[in-house]
């Protein structure tokens, strides 16, 4: 759902004054919400009917992001850059969708701008209002919560795994977790004692993802639990990890079906990280810089979001958004710059799966962690 509050700026200004006293989408709003139930984008934005002869002319100048972003944009703040995403036009409307899941904690700025789109043009326009009102977007309102995403997403994860991840669609209630969650082995057997134990769940702060921690004095070699108990996961076993549909989410409505996910151990993963071995590559679409990181081992996606950065030679830390292809391959975005001199920042607490940093490897006997101030970076160019 995507909640609008109307707010017509005239003549061009764009000294605003956000007067959130509600989140009705207004009859007066310039724009209107489609919410998406089926994207994780959760909707459009949609302009009023611009007139035939100015889409006509749009149409012809097959505007690049930078440009459509010039008039037409969604921003966290007056001074912030642009949200990426996609523009379309149908039937005289004009649409901007999310590239990346928007932050529903967030107000946005949403704007169109005759003024600036009648300079792009070289054409005059008649309309010379700037048009622009504050959206939230919301997940999309359901009955029942559902498992929509397990991560790491792999065929075969390392049997010294340490975290599962488990995504759902609206927020669960304050149940003990591990009531509802078991893994079996081959046989149907439950195992005993695979996960830490924390009642009221280890979850984001709006309870739509649980952190399942395996028993890491079981995953680390040499220490007791792992002496008297053993390896939670074997390698060349498979397991099937479930959730019952018992469990209740925060409306009180409990899992719209069961879930159940085959977990197939390879051999463990050991050491630490090397980041001298990843693999970028830069490039630039329509003014929208895209670098893709081939890893050497799978990243625990969650802290990775919050632990790669880029920075310019100004050391200017740059806004970016991060997606994952997959827990070994990633992508970071950004606005272009001037320079295509830039640097791939990485906080030495990153971790991998299996809880393995650039400076420490989790699963080896004697090993202990050791905090690092060390810088670790890798300078790239952007083509």
């Amino acid at each position: 759902m995507i909640k609008i509050v109307s707010k017509i700026i005239k003549g061009g200004t764009l000294g605003l004054l956000f007067f959130l006293f509600s989140f009705a989408v207004s009859a007066q709003s310039y724009f209107t919400a489609k919410t998406l139930p089926t994207s994780d984008r959760y909707g459009t934005i949609t302009t009023r009917l611009v007139p035939e002869e100015i889409v006509k002319l749009i149409n012809s100048k097959n505007f690049t992001f930078q440009e459509w972003s010039s008039f037409f944009y969604i921003k966290t703040s007056p001074n912030a850059p642009a949200v990426l995403g996609e523009y379309s036009i149908e039937n005289n409307h004009l649409s901007f969708t999310p590239k990346f899941l928007p932050d529903p904690k967030i107000n946005y700025l949403v704007t169109f701008s005759y003024p600036q789109l009648a300079l792009l043009l070289s054409d005059p326009i008649e309309d010379q209002n700037v048009y622009s009102d504050v959206a939230s977007f919301e997940p999309p309102e359901t009955t029942q919560p559902e498992v929509i995403s397990f991560t790491p997403d792999l065929e075969e994860v390392p049997a010294n795994l340490l975290r599962f991840y488990v995504h759902f669609s609206s927020p669960m209630g304050l149940e003990n977790p591990y009531d509802f969650i078991t893994i079996e082995n081959e046989n149907g057997q439950p195992l005993v004692d695979p996960f830490v134990i924390i009642p009221e769940g280890l979850w984001n702060i709006n309870h739509t993802r649980l952190t399942l921690l395996l028993h890491p004095g079981r995953v680390k070699q040499g220490v007791g639990p792992n002496v008297t108990q053993g390896d939670v996961l074997l390698a060349g076993n498979s397991y099937t990890l479930r959730i019952s549909n018992a469990w209740k989410g925060a409306s009180g409505e409990p899992l719209k079906q069961s879930f159940s996910q085959t977990i197939k151990a390879s051999n463990p993963l050991r050491g630490a990280m090397n980041i001298n071995s990843w693999a970028l590559k830069a490039e630039m679409n329509n003014n929208i810089g895209v670098l893709t990181v081939v890893t050497d081992h799978p990243l625990d996606q969650p802290l990775a979001q919050r632990m790669l950065f880029l920075r310019n030679p100004g050391r200017q830390i740059l806004p970016t958004q991060v997606k994952f292809n997959n827990p070994e391959q990633l992508q970071i975005f950004w606005r272009a710059e001037g320079s295509s001199q830039l640097e791939l920042l990485i906080d030495p607490r990153l971790e991998d799966v299996c809880g393995n940093t650039p400076h420490y490897a989790f699963d080896l006997e004697g090993t202990e962690r050791s905090p690092s101030k060390e810088e670790l970076k890798i300078s790239f160019s952007v083509n």
